[in-house]
């Protein structure tokens, strides 16, 4: 969009996060009229689907970034890249000062929930790994440009976790491992072919067996029983016997699991400890648990002690706090969360995605506020063979908040040419500080790695 084009009131919206749910909003307002300006902290802007979902969907990761390219190459759409709040962006100052018609924020949920041992964060990097950053790593540290951090994983790690997140992490373990030990001997494995075939297939090939690779299993630990674990949803009103069949499918995905990608598990064991030597955290120590009415309680302290030279977080991710928005615990707090207000007045501020559910797992991407059947979770994981479109449900998911918050817009004055001007003076300066030109297809041409292209 040029500049001359904006002789006429209209409402200006700022979109904050570019990936499913932000590229899927900013184009339900784009074409209602809206101006809207999209802030990404990253250069592209694909999110999860880039640094959390794992390499390994190859396609659904291709076909999701075109979907998301569509979306943004809009006229009426203003792409800000590299521009992160809290960093770049002040909140407050977009909310008062700006003079928008409304703010949604869809910038997700990336930070890593507390390993739940006090002081246990001084470890960090230093025998401690959060999920996120080691998903982030695995996804690019192949890339000729990469220069985020690294980590050299071990083997025989400790995760703790229990959804469908954590068992990425395991197959990111025993497959890396896997691919070292391979390496080692010569041989030069593929990355795709273990995760779609399992590893003993792939080992026979070339006449081995996972024993003979003498690498330690990674180790999964989870403080629930294994038909508590979060891989598919029971719903609320599901009969008895349904409930227990559907519990008793979890067991089955983690035993799939366990058969194809050859990691261990330990149920109802709880964190209570980290085991320390010359500054570096060497393990956990676990104690027993058990569930009872649907809580968790400790039942025996400090009855495991494992020792390893890398743990693993996997316990789920919250929305970043930000200065200026109201929170209770790990969420946002609504003024409305039925259209997802946060907060009211000249302009209305206002959440989608997972940031809404204030959950930034993988699970609630695939499909956000319904049931995650059993076929969804094996087809995700890599157990069926059957390919499964990511962020479809994600996308669905957030055109409904779409369209409520366009909905709620329509009742707000518009915007006078003069101000809208004045608003695009901001976006262009921001968007020259980056090199951004306004041209969508090029820049992203421009940062994709070449080796991705």
């Amino acid at each position: 969009m040029t500049d001359s084009e904006n002789k006429s009131s209209r409402h200006v919206m700022a979109v904050v996060g570019a990936a499913t749910a932000g590229s899927e909003i900013a184009r339900i307002l784009a074409e209602r009229g809206a101006l809207v300006i999209v802030f990404e902290q990253n250069p592209r802007p694909y999110g999860k689907i880039e640094d959390g979902l794992p390499r390994w969907h190859v396609k659904q990761r291709k076909d999701e970034y075109e979907e998301i390219n569509q979306r943004l190459d809009h006229p009426n759409i203003e792409y800000v890249p590299m521009t992160r709040m809290g960093r770049e962006l002040d909140f407050e100052d977009l909310r008062t000062a700006w003079g928008l018609s409304g703010i949604v924020l869809t910038h997700g949920a990336w930070k890593d929930r507390a390993f739940p041992v006090e002081g246990a964060d001084q470890f960090i990097d230093r025998g401690l790994v959060y999920q996120n950053k080691l998903i982030y790593w695995f996804n690019h540290y192949l890339e000729k440009n990469y220069d985020g951090p690294r980590y050299d994983l071990t083997p025989g790690a400790i995760v703790v976790g229990g959804g469908l997140a954590s068992i990425d992490v395991v197959k990111v373990l025993q497959i890396e491992m896997t691919l070292a030990a391979l390496k080692a001997r010569g041989i030069a494995g593929d990355m795709l072919a273990l995760e779609r075939e399992g590893i003993d297939p792939v080992l026979a090939a070339s006449e081995l067996k996972y024993n003979d690779l003498g690498i330690a299993p990674c180790k999964l630990y989870y403080r629930r029983r294994v038909l508590d674990m979060p891989l598919s949803d029971i719903p609320p009103d599901a009969p008895a016997k349904r409930a227990e069949a559907l519990r008793q499918a979890r067991a089955k995905i983690l035993e799939k699991a366990q058969r194809k990608f050859l990691f261990e598990f330990q149920e109802l064991r709880a964190p209570s400890g980290v085991i320390v030597e010359n500054g570096v955290m060497v393990g956990v120590n676990f104690s027993r648990t058990e569930v009872a009415d649907g809580q968790v309680r400790i039942v025996q302290e400090g009855v495991e002690s494992a020792r390893a030279p890398l743990t693993i977080s996997s316990i789920g991710s919250i929305p970043e706090p930000i200065p200026g928005i109201p929170q209770k615990g790990e969420t946002y707090t609504y003024v409305n969360q039925k259209i997802g207000l946060l907060m009211d007045g000249p302009t209305g501020v206002f959440a989608a995605g997972n940031v809404l559910t204030g959950k930034g797992n993988i699970k609630d991407s695939l499909d956000s506020g319904s049931e995650i059947g059993t076929l969804v979770a094996e087809a995700y994981l890599g157990l069926s063979g059957e390919e499964l479109k990511i962020a479809e449900s994600a996308r669905k998911e957030a055109a409904a908040s779409g369209e409520k918050i366009a909905g709620a817009l329509s009742t707000r004055p518009k915007i006078a040419p003069e101000n809208v001007a004045r608003l695009l003076g901001h976006v262009r300066k921001r968007q020259l500080a980056v090199g951004y030109d306004g041209n969508y297809r090029a820049w992203i041409a421009k940062v994709t790695p070449p080796d991705l292209h």
